[in-house]
């Protein structure tokens, strides 16, 4: 997700400085992972990972700390109360550019993003032109819409109506009619779907953005301080590995982490059965932990950086160690 970052940003290292340095880790040690208090992906492999043990397979003791919002987490994450989270490549920039040291070494989510019309006349993207949709504008998908709608020779902002909306009133605007499309994201895209029959996709985020650079691209990927990568040598392939277990397993028993998911007992509240289990079947909920050093997932971030720099979502490309080329021994 994309928020205003600069001045914040500034004090919250000042502060980081002030306060000292992030927690160093060794085997069975506390590791702190964030949680929300509203539903997430971030929330979903969270309670995959403490139902199946996947931390303290890996050597790790994952510890919640849960945020009510986006800046208080990017806020944890600059002070170093939180180490590991997931953001998109663009905003990794941005918080680069602002001082907070930070290298992405894998990817967490899919361009799992699409577009939903309850309008039987919008049959495709374009048809949305000179109509309304509803958006978080303030989440990175929102600049890969961008991106792929100037690829079509669209002004999102000029040729369209674009209401800012959180996901329940986006959803509530769609089934009103207020709006003829919205931009969802899992797992409000199935639980959407399965309510209402008249719900369409007519834009899936893989294809928009294989449109864009002809390649496969990521939603979120996982970043990581650098400050705590040299305090704790070792550490970054236990906790990738804490992940991929996580992805691996929802994806090869979608049912099984569809009952941990939406059962209520870890940290994802209010989730219908069936959710996760639909979502990751549909290939919508695209759950997926490669390392960076990966040639082709490299080469796919760094086709997004050179995406967002020519389309002025970021002011400049990050240092080539802002993503992580080399396998860590």
């Amino acid at each position: 997700m994309k928020i205003a970052m600069g001045t914040l940003l500034s004090v919250l290292c000042l502060a980081a400085a002030l306060t000292g340095s992030p927690l160093s880790a060794s085997a069975q040690d506390r590791y702190p992972i964030a949680t929300f208090t509203f539903p997430s992906v971030t929330n979903t492999y969270a309670d995959i990972i403490f139902a199946k043990g996947f931390d303290k397979a890996n050597g790790l003791r994952a510890q919640p700390v849960t945020y009510g919002t986006g800046a208080a987490l990017w806020a944890g994450l600059a002070s170093g109360e939180i180490v590991v989270h997931n953001m998109s490549p663009f905003l990794l920039q941005k918080m680069r550019s602002d001082g907070i040291e930070l290298e992405m070494f894998a990817t967490f989510l899919g361009m799992g993003w699409s577009i939903v019309t309850t309008n039987p006349a919008i049959k495709n993207f374009a048809d949305l032109k000179g109509k309304s949709i509803a958006a978080i504008v303030a989440f990175s998908g929102f600049d890969y819409l961008q991106i792929y709608a100037k690829k079509l020779g669209i002004n999102l902002r000029k040729d369209m109506s674009i209401v800012d909306a959180t996901n329940v009133l986006m959803v509530a605007q769609l089934e009103a009619g207020r709006v003829d499309a919205i931009q969802a994201y899992e797992p409000n895209t199935t639980m959407l779907l399965k309510k209402n029959p008249k719900a369409r996709i007519v834009l899936s985020g893989v294809d928009a953005w294989k449109a864009v650079t002809g390649d496969l691209g990521w939603d979120l990927g996982l970043v990581i301080r650098t400050d705590y990568l040299k305090k704790n040598p070792g550490v970054l392939p236990r906790i990738l590995k804490m992940y991929r277990d996580a992805a691996t397993f929802a994806n090869s028993n979608p049912d099984e982490a569809d009952v941990i998911v939406t059962s209520g007992k870890y940290f994802t509240k209010g989730i219908p059965p069936g959710t996760i289990t639909a979502a990751i079947k549909e290939k919508r909920l695209i759950l997926e932990v490669t390392p960076t050093w990966n040639p082709a997932t490299n080469g796919q971030i760094w086709k997004m950086l050179q995406a967002g720099l020519e389309g002025g979502y970021i002011p400049a490309l990050p240092a080539k160690q802002a993503v992580v080329s080399v396998a860590p021994k």
